[in-house]
């Protein structure tokens, strides 16, 4: 921190000082080696953005229903400040001097000054509701101090801009104590001829008394959020800014976690949101530093303003040895068995954390259930967890997949057979997965596969709660739930005439849709350190940004399943324990193209494919214009028209 003037009888030779450095500027752009270093970097960053320095006015004020919102907004900084703004204003209150108050963004709010003052800087628009950030008007005490985070004094032509060189500015930043982060800026500004060298310490003074308002303020709304801190002190825990950013970690966390870490990324930017608009509390899992966690995050707010807050880590011991998609004949060989439980869906999707919800309470109804969703979305993991919840955990779960068997066979494995029934029957007979099933829960997986004959035994069934093996005439009572999964649109295969409407209605009692990979991306990420920490995780294969980036933008048609197998294929690929974008596999690319082309037959070169196959081939023009079938010309062409930056 230095002042422009140290000692008043050096105010004409620093006046003229300055004045001769910002003309060497304005006429040679080039900056004196005797310009104090906070302004000559804050003049290299107003040359770099082309900020006009014979600039006479700051931009017009914002309306005032925009300044009453911003007002609002900052409602809690107000509050806290404007006595300490007024006591500061009344050291003044008989010069040409002005206390201004201005949010973290350099938006002016309030300020105090005596209406001859008031006069004279409206001249400049130096009012509430007029943007004073150093990227609009150029070097000044509020922007500057907000870009360097300290505190800053700014004398006469060290403006860059012209029109402010009759004054001198000094501002200080007012910072969260938890967050350390800028809520606003306190500022001093009179006459330069007015300079006193202790201007900058009262300014940093009065910062200092409304930070530790602030503080006292935080304890007494946070005071529960505090206790829960203390009471989980022995896990990880992070303070995080409103941007999601770690800023804090106590002593367990710091080998996990670095500051400037992004929270937001890692449990998903929707949880985030969720977390700053609706609620005070999230739970969210991810996985970091080879490990997967239970996060639970708590909102920080002074008054009504999101400022960040504590997410605390708890370890998940339950480690899947099992992928997420298998199939189901090996789960079969054990009736008893099930291997997925709610704990197993990874997920940080609203929608999907939703249905969760739906999925838990419907385990606790004996009502059959439809499951739908494309292929590979997971139905079966759905499935089990249900099971597992619900009063028939401790009885069979039963799979079939009515479309893995043959027809003439698919009668005798629902319902079972008596000795000799058919030719190539067991002579022995054969128990039905119905009757295996008995007491628990009977899973029809792709059940839109089932043959219009099999369909009208199976409404028989379900209807009368009886089944009476083929060949065989002594019914047998079964106690049985039935949790039906198809990727067809049922209601469509009724039209069409391929499956009974009145077995639709029978098994379509209760209904959940498990959305499709491409429409929950946020959950990409969380599944591929998912499935990496199941395949390696004693090796830390990681994924670049880049490779992720490309996973994300990808429509994955086979969803979860084709994830975890892509994955396998790119681990093969890998040779250093980072997967990047040409460990991918090339049908990701393929797919994008064909479903980019043009009816033509011609392949439209969309940003999206050209940034993708760039990525692939980590911007080997070449290889890029081969894989895209045009020229190299039409790819430099073609990375100009968009704006494409290099990213390796």
């Amino acid at each position: 921190m230095t002042v422009a003037v140290k000692k008043f009888e050096d105010y004409s030779l620093v006046d003229n000082k300055v004045a001769s450095q910002w003309d060497v500027l304005v006429n040679n752009q080039e900056i004196s080696n005797t310009v104090r270093p906070i302004i000559a970097s804050s003049w290299k960053r107003c040359l770099s953005t082309n900020i006009e320095p014979l600039r006479k006015t700051a931009n017009e004020p914002i309306s005032q229903i925009h300044l009453e919102e911003n007002l609002e907004k900052n409602h809690f900084l107000l509050q806290v400040s404007l006595p300490y703004i007024k006591n500061l204003f009344e050291h003044f209150n008989d010069s040409i001097s002005l206390v201004m108050l201005a949010d973290a963004k350099g938006m002016t709010l309030h300020g105090e000054a005596t209406s001859k003052t008031w006069k004279k800087v409206e001249k400049i628009n130096f009012i509430p509701g007029t943007d004073w950030s150093e990227t609009t008007v150029g070097t000044n005490a509020i922007g500057t101090a907000i870009i360097d985070n300290e505190p800053a004094q700014v004398f006469a032509n060290e403006h860059f801009c012209q029109g402010w060189h009759h004054l001198i500015c000094s501002a200080a930043p007012i910072r969260d104590p938890l967050t350390n982060q800028i809520l606003g800026v306190i500022d001093l500004t009179g006459e330069k001829n007015l300079v006193h060298a202790h201007d900058l310490i009262l300014v940093i003074n009065q910062a200092k008394k409304i930070e530790n308002e602030i503080r006292l303020h935080a304890q007494e709304q946070n005071s529960i959020l505090f206790e829960q801190i203390l009471n989980f002190v022995q896990t990880p825990v992070v303070v995080f800014d409103k941007e999601g950013f770690v800023r804090k970690r106590n002593k367990i966390g710091l080998n996990i976690f670095n500051v400037k870490d992004s929270l937001k990324r890692l449990v998903g930017e929707q949880i985030f949101n969720h977390l700053i608009n609706n609620s005070i509390s999230e739970y969210a899992i991810c996985y970091h530093h080879g490990k997967r966690w239970k996060v639970h995050l708590h909102a920080y707010k002074l008054g009504q303003e999101f400022l960040g807050g504590f997410a605390l880590f708890e370890e998940d011991k339950i480690i899947q040895t099992q992928s997420i998609e298998k199939s189901t004949s090996k789960s079969a060989l054990n009736f008893n068995s099930n291997r997925y439980t709610f704990n197993s869906i990874v997920t940080n999707h609203p929608e999907m954390l939703n249905l969760i919800e739906k999925a838990k309470k419907a385990a606790t109804m004996e009502q059959d259930l439809l499951i739908t969703g494309e292929s590979g979305v997971g139905k079966e993991v759905l499935v089990q967890a249900i099971h597992a919840a619900s009063d028939r955990a401790d009885q069979p779960f039963v799979p079939l997949n009515c479309g893995a068997l043959p027809q003439d066979l698919l009668a005798s494995e629902l319902f079972g057979h008596k000795p000799g029934a058919f030719t190539g029957a067991n002579p022995r007979g054969k128990k039905g997965k119905f009757v295996y099933a008995n007491n628990g829960t009977l899973f029809l997986d792709e059940i839109g596969e089932l043959p219009l004959d099999a369909q009208a035994y199976l409404l028989r069934v379900l209807e009368e709660r009886q089944v009476i093996p083929l060949g065989g005439n002594e019914p047998i009572s079964i106690n049985v739930r039935i949790i039906a999964a198809t990727n067809k649109d049922l209601e469509q295969e009724v039209k069409e005439g391929r499956f009974r409407q009145d077995l639709f209605y029978r098994i379509n009692v209760l209904h959940l849709n498990i959305p499709p990979l491409r429409k929950r991306r946020e959950d990409i990420e969380l599944l591929v350190n998912h499935f990496l920490f199941q395949k390696v995780n004693d090796m830390h294969v990681s994924v670049n940004p880049y490779a992720l980036e490309v996973l994300k933008n990808y429509q994955w048609p086979g969803n979860i399943r084709q994830l975890n197998h892509i994955l396998d294929q790119a681990l093969l690929n890998d040779n250093d324990n980072e997967i990047c974008v040409s460990d991918l596999p090339k049908v990701i690319f393929k797919d994008d193209q064909e479903k980019n082309s043009k009816p033509s037959g011609k392949r439209m070169l969309t940003k999206h494919i050209l940034q993708s196959t760039l990525n692939h081939t980590e911007y080997n023009i070449a290889q890029t214009a081969r894989l895209l079938q045009v020229s190299r010309t039409t790819i430099y062409n073609k990375i100009m028209e968009y704006g494409i930056k290099k990213k390796f």
